[in-house]
Parts: C-alpha cells; structure tokens; sequence
C-alpha cells in the first residue's frame, strides 16, 4: 500500500496518499481541449447498484471508446450474465453538456476501461437483450489493481476508496441484495460491519502509517455499507464516528447514522449540522438525511436555524475540467437547508 501509487476517493492521488486523505484530495479530470467539455450528473453509488441487473467480477477482452468485451470471472449477484459480455454505453446519467471539436465529439462521455485487466462490473441488461451497459464512463465498474486490491465506490465515484477483494465482494454482494429486496445480508457481513466500527476512527495525518490507511478505507467501507444496507449501528458507536476530524469518516458516520432507526436520530442529525466545529461538507450531508429521512417534525427548528446557516461554499470538491462538475451538489449549509425547507413547503 505504498502512499506514492495510491488511489484515494478518485484517480491516482500521485504522492501522499494518507496526507491527501486529510486535505480531502479529489481527482481532476484534464482534457487537451480545455472550453470544450461534456459534463454529467453523477449517480451515488445507491443508485447505481439498485438500477444494475448484475453485479460480477470480469476480465477485459477488448476495449474501445464505444465498446468493450469482457470474460465473466465470477458471477456475485443478479441475473447470470453468461460466459462473455459486451458493454455498449451508459444507463446512468445524460450529458447535461456536449462538446465536439471540427464537429467529432471530444471523447469524455465514451468507455474508459483498460485494454487489459480485471473489473468489478454493475451492469444493466440492455433493451436489445443481447448487450449490456454501465452506469456512467466514471461509475458502474470496480478497477482491480495490480496488487490486488479494488479502487471501490460506496458513496459516488468522486470519492473513492481502496479495499481488499474479499472485503469489496463481502460488502458490495450484501449492498446488492438489499437494494434487490433481500431482506438480510450474510451474518459475515454484518460480522465486518460490526468489527471495522469497533475499532477507534483511523487517525489520518502526515504521520499516519499506511496500516492507519487501510483501518480508514475498511471503515468507511463500513460505514457506508451499513447506511445502504439499512444496517443501524448504535449511537454508542457512531458517536466517535462523528465527533472524528477527518471529513471523509463525519460524512460516512452521518450516512450510517441515518440508517439508525431511533427516536434521537434526526435530533442527532440536525444537532450535527449546527455544530460549527464540523465540517461544512459533512454538515451538507447532514441536511441531505434529514431530508431522505422525511424529518418535517423539526422543521421549525431548521427554520429558526436558517439564518445563522453558514453560507460558505462547499462541494463535492471537483475540479472545474472534472466531466461529473454537474453533479447536483448543495454549494453551502444553508442552501441544503434551504432546499430541505422548500421541499417540506410542497
């Protein structure tokens, strides 16, 4: 797990993995032909997972801009894909921008796998039958590196982690079974839900050592596998989680806390958001779970708190040259809150 070849909620970070971590690093996509751009919005991971047919591991036989096949490894969940698949475009997202050069698209919105390797793939059986598609060219499909270990999506493809195999397929089958009406996940998922949140937060600085790394990714995986899987943690447990200085653990322990289905919860969550010690990100989250969670009985009091909202800009983090930038996003607190209002006024 060397910090200078490390991917950390996006594409290769370059140098610094751990230290990245903590200055919340992103990836920034650059194309040659800087003004001509086609941009998306980027579905989260839940969505992604709850639209797929399939969920397997493959390995590329071919790879162009417009279409990639692919051998079936192994299949994990959903419907048999059969021996070979071929990927034929997107089923998550539109260009909300195109671009073309002389009149010939400029590339962003077209398959981007490797001519060789293997792949964790989300796929969606096409309408023809015969074919299949990913969600969008940045999310629907898990990289597997060299060294074995899996560039994972749990929250959206801007934040990336990076898991051990086992522990990827572990968390991502119990995902997809739940999102697919299952009613429980395998005991041994829950057993490494459980187990990664026993442990302290990973401390994430300069000096952090690359087995903190590693506790980081597995908890965050945790976290956010618990929040899509409706999985409740104890408040007793998410609380070290939330009052932890790292952004990325505040805004996973806030998805884990919103799947914890106690009569403190949305008090918890609003409490959260009013807290200036954390981080405006994390806050923003926090608003988006008061509204997924329908919680109109404080409505009044997110109306008294409106104008004391921070209104400093926030975001996913992404780089302008970044295709997902029309990723729909809150820009501050008190624009989440804002929109949390008007959507209880409909």
């Amino acid at each position: 797990m060397a910090n200078s070849t490390a991917k950390v909620f996006g594409r290769r970070a370059g140098t610094g993995r751990l230290a990245a971590i903590v200055w919340f690093p992103l990836v920034y996509l650059c194309f040659a032909s800087i003004g001509y751009s086609t941009t998306w919005d980027e579905p989260w991971h839940k969505q992604v997972v709850a639209t797929a047919d399939n969920f397997g591991l493959y390995e590329v036989v071919s790879s162009a801009p417009d279409r990639a096949v692919f051998k079936t490894i192994r299949q994990l969940a959903g419907i048999d894909s059969g021996s070979q698949v071929e990927i034929v475009g997107f089923n998550g997202a539109k260009p909300l921008t195109s671009s073309s050069v002389n009149g010939r698209p400029t590339g962003e919105f077209s398959l981007e796998f490797s001519k060789t390797g293997r792949y964790y793939l989300f796929l969606q059986k096409s309408k023809s039958g015969n074919t299949w598609t990913i969600a969008t060219p940045t999310t629907g499909y898990a990289k597997v590196e060299p060294n074995g270990l899996v560039v994972a999506t749990y929250r959206i493809s801007v934040h990336q982690a990076e898991i051990d195999a086992p522990s990827y397929e572990l968390t991502q089958i119990c995902i997809f079974r739940r999102l697919h009406g299952q009613e429980k996940c395998s005991p041994e998922a829950y057993k490494y839900i459980d187990d990664q949140l026993a442990l302290t937060p990973a401390p994430m600085g300069p000096n952090s050592s690359n087995a903190d790394g590693e506790r980081f990714f597995h908890q965050h995986a945790a976290l956010e596998t618990a929040y899509i899987a409706g999985y409740p943690v104890s408040l007793e447990t998410l609380s070290k989680f939330l009052a932890d200085s790292v952004v990325h653990t505040q805004i996973s322990a806030v998805r884990a806390l919103a799947a914890t289905a106690t009569t403190e919860r949305n008090a918890k969550l609003l409490g959260f958001v009013k807290e200036k010690s954390r981080a405006s990100i994390a806050r923003v989250f926090a608003v988006l779970m008061l509204r997924e969670n329908n919680a109109r009985e404080l409505k009044d009091q997110v109306a008294a708190y409106l104008s004391e909202a921070p209104a400093d800009e926030t975001g996913l983090g992404m780089n302008i040259m970044d295709p997902r930038i029309g990723t729909n996003f809150p820009d501050s607190v008190k624009a989440a809150l804002q929109e949390l209002i008007a959507t209880w006024s409909r």
